[in-house]
């Protein structure tokens, strides 16, 4: 990826951050590389903390809601520290993954998301979870580290 690309990236991060409404936050989100469905909503004070070039690592299918404050981490290192000598020994240390939110899921205020996670379709993550591992579908989560809490069932619901 040249200078340029990863400039035009940054740029669109940012302003992602700070426009209105959430469809303006979409569309600079997509041009920054981010797989986005129809029907989103991203409220403000979205975060990607990844290394420009890894924006694609991070899918989010349609209608999926977003709740303000929101932190997915796709990758993270301890940049000039000395632990980035022990990286080929533990692999906490030097973290790179993807994060998929399937359709019809919804992520409360302030959660964070660390690599290699999925929330499945129709799934609710409660507001400042911290979530750790993939979340089956029609499942809510919260806490922290985030918990099954509730199982949602489908029949119950009218998803025609």
């Amino acid at each position: 990826m040249n200078l340029l690309t990863k400039f035009f990236r940054r740029i669109c991060r940012a302003l992602a951050k700070i426009v209105f409404p959430s469809s303006l936050r979409v569309f600079f989100l997509r041009l920054a590389g981010v797989n986005i469905g129809r029907d989103v909503a991203i409220n403000e004070g979205f975060t990607i903390a990844c290394d420009v070039g890894h924006e694609e690592n991070l899918l989010i299918e349609d209608r999926v809601a977003v709740g303000p404050g929101t932190t997915f981490i796709l990758t993270s290192d301890p940049n000039y520290s000395r632990l980035n000598n022990f990286k080929s020994i533990y692999s906490f240390i030097d973290i790179k993954g993807k994060i998929e939110l399937k359709h019809d899921s919804w992520i409360g205020a302030g959660a964070i998301i660390i690599p290699n996670v999925t929330i499945g379709e129709f799934s609710v993550v409660g507001a400042g979870s911290v979530v750790t591992k993939d979340v089956p579908p029609y499942t809510v989560v919260a806490g922290v580290p985030a918990r099954n809490i509730k199982y949602l069932d489908k029949c119950e619901g009218d998803l025609t």
